[in-house]
This record gives structure tokens, sequence and C-alpha cells, in this order.
């Protein structure tokens, strides 16, 4: 049984139920997060649950029905990539508070809108590949293409024009993704690699989380300094990248702060993937970024991209004897 394709369901199973009874208990109403009692925690629960796509989609890629073209792999490492901030930005946006007239933010709203928009375009692309190459038979094969295409001409539509069906239009969606998972949980799986390359995966997977959590929070972040001048509030605990750097400086230092924490995060991602890959010189970049990366750390107050970065370090070491010398078979 393939792990990752189980969670998919698991995720896409438990998101929709709860995307579906927070649409049904919110009624009509725009307001986000819902005005439902313990409708926060709920909502962190169901961002958490797009963790379970996100492996699907992974699996997905690993499976073998895509093909391996530079269309289909900027495809799917897009909507991996966009899924994984739309995680994070849903997140931030359940913890700021609503404002006086009980809306989100416009930043934030606007940031969700376009994540939709290029997760959207991203599994088209991907989906139209799959079935340009027809491992899978029948319907199967459009499968993918419908992710992508519900998010354009159902969710996308209801988030802007009827939000009392947006929750709805999510459920089916997830329910998509469950179904996706299903196609693949019972699939046979690739043989083990080399016990040598799973520290550059691991290390790969970790950089990766980080600069999901992490460095794709800069885009709400920035966005919500452009409209109210603010960095936004995490629950109203602590202002959130609220460091030493940002004492006394102008919205406008701050959003190019996080812009340049954003770029150095993805070239982190990056090289992560290049070590992934088995490169000697992505090891090399990714050593060089570790200590810019720490100077941000330190200087918008992120601690638990400390621990990552231990955590990366030893993963970087205990592969550097391995990259650049893995045979073309171990890659994918």
């Amino acid at each position: 049984m393939d792990v990752a394709a189980a969670v998919c369901v698991a995720g896409g199973v438990l998101g929709a139920a709860l995307a579906g009874y927070l649409a049904g208990e919110s009624g009509a109403a725009s307001v986000y997060p819902h005005p439902v009692r313990g409708s926060a925690a709920l909502q962190i629960v169901l961002a958490l649950c797009h963790v379970g796509p996100v492996l699907g989609l992974l699996s997905l890629w690993s499976s073998g029905v895509v093909p391996r073209t530079r269309r289909a792999r900027l495809a799917h490492h897009a909507a991996v990539a966009v899924l994984a901030a739309l995680t994070v930005a849903e997140g931030i946006a359940i913890s700021v508070p609503v404002s006086a007239f009980g809306a989100t933010p416009r930043a934030f709203a606007v940031v969700y809108a376009v994540y939709t928009v290029l997760l959207g375009i991203a599994l088209l692309v991907l989906g139209v590949e799959v079935a340009r190459r027809g491992t899978w038979p029948g319907l199967r094969r459009w499968l993918t293409a419908v992710l992508g295409l519900w998010l354009l001409v159902a969710v996308l539509p209801a988030l802007a024009f009827a939000p009392a069906l947006a929750g709805w239009a999510v459920a089916a969606w997830l329910l998509l993704f469950a179904v996706l998972g299903l196609t693949l949980v019972r699939r046979s799986r690739r043989p083990e690699a080399e016990r040598a390359a799973l520290p550059a995966r691991a290390f790969a997977v970790v950089t990766w989380v980080y600069v999901a959590g992490f460095g794709s929070a800069s885009v709400p972040v920035a966005a919500s300094l452009l409209e109210s001048g603010q960095l936004p509030s995490f629950f109203g605990v602590f202002r959130m990248y609220a460091g030493p750097w940002s004492i006394g400086a102008s919205p406008s230092t701050l959003v190019v702060l996080t812009t340049v924490f954003l770029a150095l995060t993805l070239t982190a991602a990056w090289a992560a993937w290049l070590v992934r890959h088995g490169s000697r010189a992505g090891a090399v970049l990714a050593v060089v970024l570790l200590p810019v990366e720490a100077l941000f750390w330190y200087g918008l107050s992120l601690p638990i991209p400390w621990l990552l970065g231990v955590a990366r370090l030893v993963l970087l070491v205990a592969a550097w004897r391995t990259v650049g010398a893995r045979s073309a078979a171990l890659r994918s």
C-alpha cells in the first residue's frame, strides 16, 4: 500500500467533511474565518488536511503516470509548491482577526485568489499531460485535469460571487483528491532506493517543509504590510516576523526584507532539489545559503527554523559523500 496515497485519501475525506460542515453552519456568511463556534480550530485542521493532497501529488509523480516532459515537471512541481503555500496562507488568514466590518483583510483574499488560480492552472496542465500519456485507462486519465478545472470553474467563481457555496465547492474538490488517492493507494510500489540516498532525500524534504512553512509565509505577511502597514498578528499572541530588524523599520523596508527572505528560501528549495538529485553543486549552494538564512532567522525572530536548520545541516553532512556519485538510475 502506498502510504502517501492513503494519507491523501484520509486528508481528502476529512477535509471534505470539515469544509461541508463549516459551509453548512455558516450559512450565507462570507466572513473568513467562518462564524462557527470552534471554527478557528476546525479550520486549522482543515488547512492541515491539505497535506494529504500534497502527498497525493507526490505519489502521483512517483507512480510513473506523469510523463517526464519539461511541461509536466514544471506543472507538477508548481502544483505541489502552490498547494503548500496555499495551506500556509490559509493558516495565517485564520489567525488574523477580522476587521470591524466582519471581513478578512483584503490582502489575504487577494493572496488566496492568486494561489487558487495558479494551482488550478498547474493542475490542469499536469492533468492534460497525464491524459496524453495514457497510462491510466478510461476516465481516470482525466482525474488530475478535473482537479484543476474544478478550481477554476467552480471554487474560484464561488469565492468571488457566491461565498455561501464556496465551502461546498472546496469540499467537492477535496473529495476528488480522495478519489485520486484511492486510485494510487494500491499501485505497485517502486523498488526501494539505496540506503545511501536516504539522507539526501530527507534533507530535501526537511528543507521543503521549512520553505513551505516559513518562506511562503512571506507572501501574506508582505500583503498585510502593503495593505495596513502592520505585521499580521498570530491569534493575537505575537506579530509575525517581528524581530530586531522590524524595530523602527518602515513598512516598505519590511516588505523588502520579507521579499528577500522569500527569494532566499526559494533558492534553498532549489538547492535541496539539486541535492535530492545527487548534485554536489547543490550541496555546496545549500551550505553557503545556511548562514545567510540564519541572519534572517535572527532578524525576523524565527525560532523554529533554527531547529530545522540544525536538522538540515546534519542530513547534508550525512549525504555529502553520496551527492555527485549517485547513478542516474537513482534519480527521479
